[in-house]
Protein backbone atom coordinates (compact mmCIF):
# COMPACT_ATOMS: atom_id res chain seq x y z
CA UNK A 1 0.00 0.00 0.00
CA UNK A 2 1.48 3.33 -1.06
CA UNK A 3 1.39 6.37 1.24
CA UNK A 4 -1.11 9.08 0.32
CA UNK A 5 0.46 11.80 -1.83
CA UNK A 6 1.22 15.09 -0.08
CA UNK A 7 -1.37 17.71 -1.06
CA UNK A 8 0.42 20.68 0.46
CA UNK A 9 2.58 22.84 -1.72
CA UNK A 10 4.67 24.01 1.25
CA UNK A 11 6.48 21.99 3.91
CA UNK A 12 5.06 22.22 7.45
CA UNK A 13 7.30 22.14 10.51
CA UNK A 14 6.15 20.81 13.89
CA UNK A 15 6.12 23.59 16.50
CA UNK A 16 4.68 24.29 19.94
CA UNK A 17 4.01 28.03 19.87
CA UNK A 18 1.36 30.10 21.67
CA UNK A 19 -1.29 31.57 19.38
CA UNK A 20 -4.05 34.09 20.02
CA UNK A 21 -6.79 33.64 17.43
CA UNK A 22 -9.80 35.68 16.36
CA UNK A 23 -12.56 33.96 14.43
CA UNK A 24 -16.18 34.99 14.00
CA UNK A 25 -15.79 37.85 16.48
CA UNK A 26 -14.51 35.50 19.23
CA UNK A 27 -11.01 35.37 20.66
CA UNK A 28 -9.11 32.55 22.27
CA UNK A 29 -5.72 30.99 22.92
CA UNK A 30 -4.30 27.82 21.43
CA UNK A 31 -1.04 26.25 20.32
CA UNK A 32 0.49 25.97 16.88
CA UNK A 33 0.85 22.28 16.00
CA UNK A 34 2.70 22.77 12.72
CA UNK A 35 3.41 25.72 10.47
CA UNK A 36 4.80 26.50 7.03
CA UNK A 37 4.86 29.44 4.64
CA UNK A 38 1.42 28.50 3.30
CA UNK A 39 -0.48 27.87 6.52
CA UNK A 40 -0.68 26.30 9.95
CA UNK A 41 -2.51 23.76 12.09
CA UNK A 42 -3.49 25.05 15.53
CA UNK A 43 -5.53 24.01 18.55
CA UNK A 44 -8.81 25.82 19.12
CA UNK A 45 -11.46 25.55 21.82
CA UNK A 46 -14.49 26.59 19.79
CA UNK A 47 -16.20 25.12 16.73
CA UNK A 48 -15.24 26.63 13.37
CA UNK A 49 -16.27 25.90 9.80
CA UNK A 50 -14.34 25.56 6.61
CA UNK A 51 -14.20 28.90 4.80
CA UNK A 52 -14.32 31.09 7.93
CA UNK A 53 -11.77 33.87 8.21
CA UNK A 54 -9.27 33.66 11.05
CA UNK A 55 -6.61 36.01 12.38
CA UNK A 56 -3.62 34.56 14.24
CA UNK A 57 -1.05 36.23 16.46
CA UNK A 58 1.73 33.70 17.00
CA UNK A 59 4.50 34.08 19.57
CA UNK A 60 7.62 33.60 17.45
CA UNK A 61 10.57 31.67 18.98
CA UNK A 62 13.37 33.77 17.43
CA UNK A 63 14.45 37.20 18.67
CA UNK A 64 15.12 40.14 16.39
CA UNK A 65 18.69 41.41 16.92
CA UNK A 66 18.96 38.85 19.74
CA UNK A 67 16.75 40.93 22.06
CA UNK A 68 13.37 41.92 20.55
CA UNK A 69 10.46 39.47 20.81
CA UNK A 70 8.33 39.02 17.70
CA UNK A 71 4.85 37.87 16.76
CA UNK A 72 3.89 36.45 13.40
CA UNK A 73 0.54 38.05 12.57
CA UNK A 74 -1.31 36.10 9.89
CA UNK A 75 -4.77 35.96 8.38
CA UNK A 76 -6.49 33.49 6.15
CA UNK A 77 -9.24 30.95 5.66
CA UNK A 78 -10.00 27.81 7.64
CA UNK A 79 -9.43 24.94 5.19
CA UNK A 80 -9.96 22.07 7.63
CA UNK A 81 -11.65 21.81 11.01
CA UNK A 82 -11.90 18.92 13.44
CA UNK A 83 -12.53 18.55 17.15
CA UNK A 84 -10.06 20.86 18.91
CA UNK A 85 -7.97 21.74 15.84
CA UNK A 86 -8.18 23.85 12.70
CA UNK A 87 -5.97 24.35 9.66
CA UNK A 88 -5.61 27.77 8.07
CA UNK A 89 -4.28 28.71 4.64
CA UNK A 90 -2.45 32.02 4.96
CA UNK A 91 -3.54 34.89 2.72
CA UNK A 92 -1.17 37.31 4.40
CA UNK A 93 1.46 37.20 7.12
CA UNK A 94 4.04 39.53 8.60
CA UNK A 95 6.18 40.01 11.67
CA UNK A 96 5.45 42.61 14.37
CA UNK A 97 7.21 43.35 17.61
CA UNK A 98 5.53 41.53 20.50
CA UNK A 99 3.94 43.56 23.28
CA UNK A 100 4.81 42.71 26.86
CA UNK A 101 1.07 42.09 27.47
CA UNK A 102 0.99 39.39 24.76
CA UNK A 103 4.10 37.76 26.18
CA UNK A 104 2.66 37.74 29.72
CA UNK A 105 -0.61 36.20 28.50
CA UNK A 106 1.16 33.63 26.32
CA UNK A 107 3.28 32.48 29.26
CA UNK A 108 0.48 32.09 31.83
CA UNK A 109 0.72 28.82 33.80
CA UNK A 110 -2.50 27.39 32.31
CA UNK A 111 -1.10 27.90 28.81
CA UNK A 112 2.15 26.19 29.80
CA UNK A 113 0.10 23.33 31.28
CA UNK A 114 -1.88 22.97 28.06
CA UNK A 115 1.40 22.88 26.17
CA UNK A 116 2.73 20.05 28.34
CA UNK A 117 -0.49 18.02 28.00
CA UNK A 118 -0.79 18.45 24.24
CA UNK A 119 -0.07 15.29 22.27
CA UNK A 120 -0.36 16.88 18.81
Amino acid sequence: MLPAPERRQNVRFPMQLPVRYTVGGSHGWGRIVNIGSGGALFTINQPVKRGQRVELCIGWPVLLHEKVHLNLVAGGLIVRAEEGRAAVRFERAGFRTASSAFRRQALLPERAGARAESHW
